[in-house]
């Protein structure tokens, strides 16, 4: 079996060696000027792709009225910006929009960026980002389940004249999307820890897994990849035809530092409503996703667990975060590393949503070469 769309545009993701860098922008603090301004930033820097931020709201235990940028809409606008750089999310969620829309959504957006948008597909978030929407929150198995109709629905809509297309939770007949995506849209999937069906979901469907930011440990990233490769062969497909990527937090440092020492200092000088935020987070994913954590994996989850179970992220002088990249990246046979200034811990405090321009920069002059080759 060939996988299902390896668009021409992913030639620059090689398959078993890290060939590529792109970079997440949280958009937290909503700053249309700063996202569009790194945006421009990122292409002249050579970074492959742009992956925003798909929530309605700030994590759990952030305020509601956390300023986030819509991405389908300021996706366009960041093509018009830009000339080369792939524009995608990381991840949009089923439910939040309707497939057809959805889809007419991207493949416009694919046609103003002359073929540049990329979209990764989750199988949803937190409570709060559903409920605040006035939108049901389905159980983990039903959401996949409805994440896979809105891929049949869009796949159709993207490549056929009609699509009709009768499911649980979606009715369509004669669907029409016009005009169509310049060139098959690259559909990623993020892989985190569920192994009972979203292993099987990535081999039949994907480009590409996305190592999702909340599966830190070696061992089990190592664990679900094999999962992945499993359910190719089951299926037919040649697991070497899936691309992939890995989320990666990244702090850099102007001394040389001990990692895990330094990780912990991070921890410690959080300011209180980071560790409210992430500790309503880690409660959130011990509650929902804990039957399904290999079992090496601590059932009490605290804030100071957080860079040990919950985020893989880099913290050094520029060769200490090549060195660490490589070792969580490639040596895993990851294609490329998506960039996350700062991280999921610190991302949303507003010092280092102002300098994120300056990490950008940085890691793409001084971090990059170290990992070419």
């Amino acid at each position: 079996m060939e996988a299902p769309f390896v668009a021409a545009r992913l030639s620059t993701v090689e398959t078993g060696s890290m060939t590529s860098c792109s970079l997440y922008l949280s958009t937290a603090g909503g700053d249309w000027d700063q996202t569009r301004s790194l945006a421009v930033a990122a292409e002249r820097l050579g970074y492959r792709a742009v992956w925003l931020m798909d929530n309605t709201a700030g994590w759990a235990g952030a305020p509601h009225e956390t300023p986030l940028l819509e991405p389908w809409a300021a996706i366009p606008a960041l093509a018009e910006a830009t000339d080369r750089i792939a524009l995608g999310t990381l991840a949009t969620p089923p439910g939040r929009r309707h497939p057809a829309i959805l889809a007419r959504q991207i493949a416009t957006a694919d046609r103003i960026s002359g073929g540049r948008v990329e979209l990764t597909m989750g199988a949803g978030d937190e409570p709060q980002m559903y409920e605040l929407m006035g939108q049901p929150l389905l159980e983990p198995g039903r959401r996949i389940d409805q994440m896979v109709e809105e891929m049949t629905i869009m796949r159709g809509l993207w490549t056929q004249p009609r699509t009709t297309y009768h499911g649980s939770f979606y009715d369509i007949t004669d669907g029409v999307c016009e005009p169509k995506p310049e060139a098959p849209i690259p559909l990623w999937i993020p892989l985190a820890w569920g192994r009972r069906r979203m292993p099987s979901v990535i081999a039949k469907w994907a480009d590409g897994f996305s190592v999702a930011p909340h599966l830190a440990p070696a061992a089990m990233v190592r664990s679900q990849i094999e999962r992945v490769q499993r359910a190719c062969e089951d299926i037919g497909r040649d697991p070497a035809s899936l691309l992939s990527n890995r989320l990666v937090g990244v702090t850099l440092t102007d001394t040389a530092v001990e990692p895990t020492e330094a990780k912990r200092r991070l921890l410690a000088t959080a300011d209180a409503r980071t560790r409210q935020v992430m500790d309503a987070v880690g409660q959130y994913w011990r509650d929902i996703l804990h039957p399904q954590w290999p079992d090496d994996v601590p059932a009490v989850y605290t804030f100071e667990d957080f860079y040990d179970v919950t985020e893989f992220h880099c913290v050094g002088t520029p060769e200490q975060v090549a060195e660490q990249i490589l070792a969580g990246v490639s040596e895993l046979g990851i294609a490329e590393v998506v960039v996350w200034p700062h991280g999921m811990l610190r991302s949303w405090e507003p010092a280092c949503v102002a300098a994120q321009a300056d990490l950008v920069e940085r890691f793409a002059l001084e971090v990059m070469p170290l990992l070419e080759g």
